[in-house]
């Protein structure tokens, strides 16, 4: 009886175990959700600092300065107006029999052609900062529930993903944007401006004389308008790539954490 006994416990024993193991894995213990101040997302069951009031208000500088960018450009007309004047030049008799017989002349409709797209890609240019800064205004949007939001916290890789995208629409089309403007604006009108010039002061000692009182007024603000012209490109050639340089280290710094491994990478590539 007591052998009997002793068989039945174990096959107890042995049973309980079986079910014990027949367990499914997904009826794991779950996982209870973290909750973190605001600013803070959850990593491996804690709490990590991914924004501050600080990184905020860094990312909202940089929405300031593309407007900065954006009123230089507004001066961008000055550059209308040497095109304006050696169009007037062209028009004048004096103009064409010089042209025919001067090839320093003969490249002013080269030179036109090529100022007239430049303007034209500022022009476009200046139309996308105002898309950026919308952009960067819904960025910093993100950044500003971060530090609001409360109960249960958000992952960190999830956020992490949600902000390299809108980092990536911020970046890579502006890059692309400066690239542009860099080849098709910068190069060529601090090129040819020079050579303009050089047309107009041709221009104006021949035609001048020959070209009765038009010519006398076009040539009369000659030299200053190509003077403001030539100011203006000085100092606005290096702000689209500076502008560039400082969003983009901007948010890799400020949001280290919230951008991942190839947002980062292509930052960089794109800055170089």
């Amino acid at each position: 009886m007591k052998a009997l006994l002793l068989g039945v416990v174990a096959l107890a024993v042995v049973a309980c175990s079986s079910k014990s193991q027949d367990k499914p894995a997904s009826e794991k213990p779950v996982e209870k959700p973290v909750t973190c101040p605001t600013g803070q997302v959850a990593k491996d069951g804690a709490c990590v600092v991914v924004v501050t009031p600080e990184k905020v208000a860094a990312v909202a500088q940089q929405q300031t300065r593309i407007e900065e960018v954006a009123k230089l450009l507004d001066k961008a007309d000055t550059l209308s107006a040497p095109i304006e004047l050696i169009n007037g030049l062209r028009d004048l008799d004096a103009w064409k029999a010089l042209a025919a017989s001067n090839n320093t002349a003969k490249l002013a409709d080269e030179v036109v052609a090529q100022l007239d797209n430049g303007v034209k890609t500022l022009r476009t240019f200046k139309a996308s900062l105002g898309e950026v800064q919308t952009r960067v205004g819904n960025l910093k949007g993100e950044l500003d529930k971060l530090m609001t939001q409360t109960g249960a916290t958000q992952k960190l890789e999830d956020v992490r993903a949600q902000i390299s995208a809108q980092v990536k629409a911020v970046a890579e089309p502006f890059a692309a944007q400066v690239q542009d403007t860099i080849q098709n604006a910068i190069v060529p009108l601090s090129a040819k401006l020079e050579e303009l010039g050089a047309v107009v002061d041709i221009a104006c000692g021949t035609v001048r004389l020959k070209g009765g009182d038009k010519a006398k007024a076009l040539c009369k603000d000659a030299k200053d308008v190509m003077g403001k012209a030539t100011t203006f490109v000085v100092e606005f050639k290096d702000q689209p790539a500076k502008l560039y340089t400082e969003l983009s280290s901007t948010l890799v710094t400020q949001l280290d954490q919230l951008i991942d491994a190839q947002t980062k990478a292509a930052l960089d590539t794109a800055q170089a």
